[in-house]
């Protein structure tokens, strides 16, 4: 008997396993929570996954790849409702639009970018970061630096340029570069006193810190607790630490229900002479309000809200 006889195959009837990923996985990958997917899923028959043998949903790459237009267009301010049916076509035309209308990004920092980040080494990053940073000066790496390297990073990583890994890459060092910056900044008394942090199950603290490191800038005695604090701990440490005012960021990945939900509660349980502030994507796609919390969406607000704070209160 000949075993060495090839055998052929009709390329017609021979068909790839397509890749089903697990939702933990596309949390990871488009950073949109496991609790938002099946909230969308009831809501808006998208994402439709399929289940495995033990009835758990896995979902297609063309549906996470949907999710990651999706993504980027409500960091944009688009509201899910209105975009989470299009076709990805009609998404990306969309994207590329909005990317069009915002200041344009400098190419050579796109390139730059992508350079380092694909060099997977730590110390390159990092020494790329500081060098910016040094040559801007604080304020400048925040406003005109950082905004434009996350819209390229979050638009390269959209497009399949850039992998989760190297995101997050970028993410912890450039953080961990503005830390130390804010901690070389004199130290500051002069009011408000601000604690600055997120909800819980909200990881995202890239909002806040940037916050932080302009207001430390602007001699505002501006404190970051870190993320995913418990209302109870924020009115324990409101009173502990006579704060004036609590901000909060919400990203885009945070349902918009739950963060009003948050700020409802936190309203109730401090008194109103502590002003309460919001910001970030999830809240800058609702028509939704909270009496006497107030809602910003970029930074300039911010800085001048606190202009408005002293100008009320007066010298202290």
């Amino acid at each position: 008997m000949n075993t060495n006889v090839a055998v052929k195959l009709d390329p017609a009837l021979v068909t790839e396993t397509p890749v089903l990923l697990p939702i933990n996985a596309v949390e990871r990958e488009t950073g949109i929570t496991k609790e938002l997917l099946r909230m969308w899923e009831r809501r808006y028959g998208f994402p439709s996954p399929e289940r495995d043998a033990q009835g758990d949903r896995i979902y297609p790459l063309a549906q996470i790849t949907k999710l990651r237009l999706l993504r980027r267009l409500i960091d944009a301010g688009f509201r899910p409702g209105k975009v989470i049916n299009l076709e990805t076509a009609e998404l990306e035309r969309m994207l590329r639009s909005q990317t069009q209308s915002r200041h344009e990004v400098p190419e050579e920092l796109e390139a730059e970018l992508l350079t380092v980040l694909k060099t997977h080494d730590v110390n390159q990053v990092r020494d790329y970061l500081a060098h910016q940073l040094l040559k801007m000066g604080l304020e400048h790496f925040v406003v005109d630096f950082m905004q434009h390297a996350n819209t390229i990073v979050g638009d390269t990583w959209m497009r399949g340029l850039v992998e989760i890994h190297e995101e997050h890459l970028f993410t912890e060092q450039v953080q961990n570069i503005v830390r130390q910056a804010i901690s070389n900044l004199r130290a500051v008394n002069r009011p408000p006193r601000i604690l600055l942090t997120t909800p819980p199950e909200e990881t995202h603290t890239q909002g806040i810190l940037m916050v932080e490191a302009l207001l430390r800038l602007d001699d505002a005695d501006a404190v970051c607790y870190g993320a995913q604090m418990p209302v109870k701990d924020i009115v324990q440490a409101v009173q502990r630490h006579k704060m004036n005012i609590v901000a909060l960021s919400f990203s885009a990945s945070y349902p918009t229900t739950k963060a009003i939900e948050y700020l409802e509660e936190l309203r109730f349980r401090l008194p109103l002479a502590v002003e309460i502030w919001g910001g970030g994507a999830s809240l800058r796609s609702t028509r939704r309000s909270v009496e006497a919390v107030k809602f910003f969406h970029d930074l300039p607000s911010i800085r001048q809200a606190v202009k408005n704070w002293r100008i009320a209160h007066g010298p202290r």
